[in-house]
């Protein structure tokens, strides 16, 4: 079997004989399935927590947690896995909410063996897709992060996909190549040799390398290195790397080495561990050490604790989010032999990316001798060098005459000019900006602005310029004086990418804020330090105000229906104190004076370990609790429908039973009492969803009398051990006590005795039957859980239910005599 088109299939059904049935038949389909079934939607996460699976088939009807539940359970890990819904039940209802909740497909189960060929087709395209989408897009990525330029061109010679690299390489955007020829980037004279020599040659062998001239957008060339292959589907896929650019920077790098080494002043360069990776000639002669000596050594070599430590806080200040570029700071250098040198240390690190520090480089000078003069011409030197070679933007200083003292390669790289560092010294700057003037969307202003900002001489940060290729700069102006007289420094920083990032977070923003409103979910935040209270868009609309309206803690709270005020101010009072989470549903009066049900959540803020305020959400569940309310009043017809028919069976069984003598006679009466219950069990169901918000003082012992009366126990007993009051709804209350003791007589027979006994903190309801096996003590409590052939499977739901409408709590244990024992805790006593 081949490996590749393996298909490995997770099928999730609570039918054990049916899920074995369909990885049979999915296996006589196709022997590439490979089919692990699980019986209910938890097994199944715990199956793809540490398995690989390629799609998944699941029911829609099982316990604990339907196949929609399981879909959305699901999709927080894996939201592109293909999952198909297998199903019995047929409903236009369940289709839209499965794909609503992503569902890959939906097939209806079907008494015909060819529905398992449907099933297989559809796995199988699905799973194709979803692989072949998955390699797209690992390809894509792939391209993108590129560091070179890729591109895809189609049988016709366009492209139909470029990444950004490829796109800066000739000054475009992507989508301004996309769907033209490739004819654009090349000059004239070189189309031809395309054409001629390049594209026959991928023809006949699949693949063309080489050299070829470049056009730019604004119409220079450039050298670049070129690759050209052929894919399957006849498309040509071509990589380009700027050779220029890499000339440029070997030759920069070749300057700066021969710069380094011909300076007069010592030089070290010190790794991410702050040990000596490179110094030059001047560093050896002034320590007396030699470079073996020197490389890979501390700088305790020839510095004392006390500096090593000072300058160590100094490198602290650069890597610092706020600090300098660089420092400038003294020092005594303690050579192999003689006296201690005072020098002057300036220190900057090295550029990297990243979260990674790559180390730091700094420049000797000995002071020792130096006339105040010469040290203040050094001194600015060295702060001028230290811009060139540590900002990462252009830098241009000009004297009062406006003649160029210094500028970088990052400044013709920024304005897209050719510019050479060391040509343009001493040229006048005001001639120059005429020059590339046109560079800028507004040429006339930009001009203006110099000139406004060199006769106010004031300092001028993130001055924002556009530039006709579309990109965005900022300048800052930086008035400054030297020995001679006044200068001025002009920075410039590409923040084209900042922009769009910033944009793209408001469009994040903005996607966030519709989420809100189709889900209906808000949120809110209380600060306790200032007693502010925010609101997201979707609160204000669900309190019907716009978005000018400032809430404030109180007016939050006058919202509230008066009914429910008091419930929301002691709630987020527990949330703020005792740090409890809180999660009600509430009425509020909307500024239209509309009454809403909501429901509020809250959890406690912290902020080193302090509770500082409350953050929650808002969400409007009208039309939830308008669909129970008219669920109740359904069930109530309903079963009102349905017991005149029984009624009426059950009489006519009477005077049948009256008549004649028959066996059958008891099965028919069983079957209507079993009716009966049912009806009165789904009665409840319906009704008792609902939290208890009317208690009262109900006496245990009193309350467990009158139902063992109202449960036939023949010749079982109830002993009551209990003597408390406690604060409940008694008519629910009531139904707790008459379900367990119907449920010890179900499953311990007729003479079971059942106890009602104290706990600390609640009461508990044990019987003397087999008791319940550890393994199923949880799945009691589901609906349709039944060990008995006379059992509605309702009626431990029920009691759980309305133990979780009074805010306790229950579980299952063994009884004193080994039967079963439920406890119910967290209960609020009368005398407590």
């Amino acid at each position: 079997m081949n490996s590749e088109a393996s298909i490995h299939v997770l099928h999730v059904d609570d039918e054990p004989d049916f899920a074995e049935l369909t990885a049979e038949f999915l296996k006589r389909e196709d022997d590439n399935f490979t089919v692990t079934t699980a019986t209910s939607a938890g097994e199944g996460l715990e199956y793809l927590s540490c398995g690989d699976f390629d799609c998944i088939v699941s029911d829609y009807d099982m316990p604990t947690q339907n196949g929609i539940e399981f879909l959305k359970s699901v999709r927080e890990n894996s939201p592109d896995l293909p999952f198909v819904l297998f199903t019995g039940k047929g409903s236009e209802e369940i289709a839209g909410e499965a794909i609503s909740a992503g569902v890959t497909d939906y097939l209806q189960k079907k008494r015909v063996s060819d529905q398992y060929t449907v099933l297989a087709n559809r796995l199988r395209n699905a799973v194709d897709r979803y692989r072949a989408e998955k390699e797209r897009k690992r390809q894509r990525k792939a391209i993108e992060t590129a560091q070179e330029g890729i591109s895809i061109l189609n049988e016709d010679g366009e492209y139909i996909y470029v990444n950004q690299a490829y796109a800066d390489i000739y000054g475009y955007e992507p989508d301004e190549m996309e769907g033209k020829h490739w004819e654009l980037i090349y000059p004239d004279s070189d189309t031809a040799m395309v054409r001629d020599v390049i594209l026959p040659t991928v023809a006949e062998d699949g693949y063309w390398s080489g050299e070829t001239t470049g056009l730019r957008a604004d119409g220079t060339t450039f050298v670049e290195d070129h690759t050209v292959a052929q894919t399957d589907t006849s498309e040509l896929v071509c990589s380009v790397r700027d050779r220029s650019v890499e000339q440029e920077q070997e030759m920069a790098l070749t300057q700066f080495r021969t710069l380094v080494e011909t300076l007069n002043d010592p030089v070290y360069v010190l790794d991410e561990t702050g040990h000596f990776e490179y110094v030059n000639d001047a560093f050896i002669e002034i320590v007396g050490y030699d470079r073996e000596r020197i490389i890979g050594a501390s700088p305790t070599l020839i510095k004392s604790s006390e500096v090593v430590n000072r300058s160590e806080d100094h490198l602290g200040r650069l890597l610092s989010s706020n600090g300098p570029d660089s420092v400038q700071f003294e020092i005594e250098v303690q050579p192999a032999k003689g006296d201690p040198i005072p020098c002057e240390d300036h220190m900057g690190v090295l550029p990297y990316e990243g979260e990674f520090f790559e180390g730091s480089v700094g420049i000797l000078r000995d002071i020792s001798e130096c006339k105040e003069r010469k040290q203040e011409l050094e001194q600015t030197n060295t702060v001028l060098r230290t811009i060139v070679e540590g900002l990462p933007m252009g830098v241009l200083v000009e004297d009062a005459e406006r003649d160029v003292l210094m500028a970088n390669d990052q400044l013709g790289k920024t304005l897209d000019v050719p510019i050479d560092s060391e040509e343009v010294i001493g040229r006048d700057c005001a001639t120059a900006a005429e020059e590339f003037k046109s560079r800028f969307t507004d040429p006339e202003a930009f001009i203006e602005v110099i000139s406004e900002r060199l006769e106010q001489r004031e300092l001028v940060q993130n001055e924002e310029l556009q530039l006709t290729d579309g990109r965005v700069l900022e300048r800052d102006y930086v008035p400054y004086t030297l020995s001679e007289g006044e200068a001025n420094i002009w920075l410039y920083r590409d923040v084209t990418a900042r922009k769009q990032q910033r944009q793209e977070l408001e469009q994040a923003n903005e996607f966030l804020s519709q989420t809100q409103t189709v889900a209906d979910v808000g949120g809110w935040e209380l600060d306790r330090r200032t007693e502010s209270l925010r609101w997201t868009e979707e609160v204000y609309r669900i309190h019907g105000v716009n978005i000018d309206f400032e809430p404030t803690v109180e007016n939050a709270v006058e919202f509230y229906h008066p009914e429910n005020q008091t419930t929301i101010q002691e709630a987020v009072e527990r949330v703020l104190t005792d740090g409890e989470p809180c999660d009600l549903e509430l009425r509020i009066v909307t500024a239209d004076d509309e009454v809403r049900w909501v429901r509020t959540r809250g959890e406690p803020w912290r902020e080193d370990g302090k509770i500082v305020g409350v953050r929650g959400t808002f969400q409007d569940i009208t039309q939830r609790i308008e669909r129970q309310q008219r669920l109740e009043e359904f069930a109530s017809v309903v079963s009102h429908d349905l017991r005149n028919p029984l009624n009426v069976a059950t009489g006519h069984l009477n005077l049948v039973a009256d008549e004649c003598d028959n066996d059958h006679l008891d099965s028919v009466r069983r079957a209507l009492e079993r009716m009966e219950a049912l009806i009165e069990d789904l009665l409840i169901l319906a009704r008792d969803n609902k939290e208890v918000s009317d208690t009262q003082p109900v006496d245990l012992a009193t309350i467990a009398d009158r139902c063992r009366e109202n449960v036939q126990m023949e010749q079982g007993r109830v002993i009551t051990t209990v003597d408390r009051t406690v604060w409940a709804d008694s008519s629910r209350l009531k139904q707790v006590f008459e379900n367990l003791f119907r449920n010890a007589v179900e499953h311990g027979g007729p003479e079971v005795t059942v106890t009602v006994g104290k706990l600390t903190d609640g009461f508990y309801v044990e019987d003397d039957g087999a008791g319940i096996p550890t393994d199923e003590r949880n799945a009691v409590f589901e609906v349709g859980y039944s060990q008995s052939a006379n059992g509605t499977g309702f009626g431990l739901n029920i009691v759980k239910q309305i133990v979780n409408a009074h805010d306790w709590q229950i579980r299952v244990t063994d009884g004193t005599d080994g039967g079963a024992r439920f406890e119910i805790t967290n209960v609020n006593f009368v005398d407590e």
